[in-house]
């Protein structure tokens, strides 16, 4: 009779595994999976580039077939930032949810090395600026426009901030998180409409209050070099209003 405890032991160990595997597995539900490729212009891989996730301590690195492999990504929409040394960083917004795999080719261009004692000048404007286009819209005076010098000195916590300050835009306080609203167009109640983001002229998935919330809050005020705001379908630059938006359109332009 003294061997029945030691016999029942592996028994109630065996019946119990299998509860507590599942009670583990519960636990740590899979997040998406990205996988990408990197590749210079003329499509040979590119090793050893890192690739940031923003708003997650989640980075990886490209092996020599020019692959990264990142696993566990929350849900939601996020900017991806690809660096390597010798080449121009590039920005990407993916769109992660549930256990999907997210695959992405990147191009990266070669950058020209800095030479130092080299001074180049913009006579006191951003030359990406320059180069988007943005001081012509900025001239034509039919949106609303901040670059990074404002930006700095209103010191913002997060990017809708910024548009306390903007004209025909006010944030508002929703269940998904302050959203950037124009009382323009057909929207929200009150007639408030949630316009879509652009980000280095690429849309982001932008066209609901949580949507939106997302985009803006993976944008870190410290990265921008320039916003634009569009309030109205009339005022909205035609190559970034291609479905007639009636509730305009923001464009924020990084620092690359």
């Amino acid at each position: 009779m003294r061997l029945l405890p030691i016999l029942l032991a592996p028994v109630l160990v065996a019946a119990l595994a299998p509860a507590d595997g599942a009670a583990q597995q519960q636990r740590h539900l899979p997040g998406s999976v990205l996988l990408m490729h990197v590749r210079d212009p003329q499509g040979r891989p590119i090793s050893d580039a890192q690739v940031v996730i923003g708003g997650l301590r989640k980075t990886g690195r490209s092996d020599a077939a020019g692959e990264v492999f990142v696993t566990e990504i929350p849900s939601g929409n996020r900017l991806i930032d690809v660096r390597r040394p010798g080449f121009a960083m590039v920005r990407v917004a993916s769109d992660f949810s549930g256990a999907d795999t997210v695959r992405r080719e990147i191009t990266m261009a070669v950058q020209a090395v800095e030479l130092e004692g080299i001074v180049a000048t913009s006579w006191g404007r951003s030359m990406r600026l320059r180069e988007m286009g943005f001081y012509d819209r900025q001239r034509r005076g039919l949106g609303a426009y901040m670059t990074s010098d404002r930006i700095e000195l209103l010191r913002p916590y997060q990017t809708f901030e910024l548009f306390r300050y903007m004209r025909g835009f006010s944030v508002r306080y929703t269940r998904d998180g302050p959203v950037v609203v124009t009382t323009r167009g057909k929207g929200l109640q009150l007639g408030e409409c949630i316009p879509i983001v652009y980000l280095d002229g690429m849309a982001l998935v932008s066209g609901n209050t949580k949507d939106q919330h997302d985009a803006l809050y993976m944008i870190l005020p410290e990265d921008i070099e320039g916003v634009e705001a569009y309030a109205g379908p009339a005022s909205i630059p035609a190559e970034y209003n291609p479905l007639g938006s009636a509730c305009g359109v923001i464009l924020v332009w990084t620092r690359h």
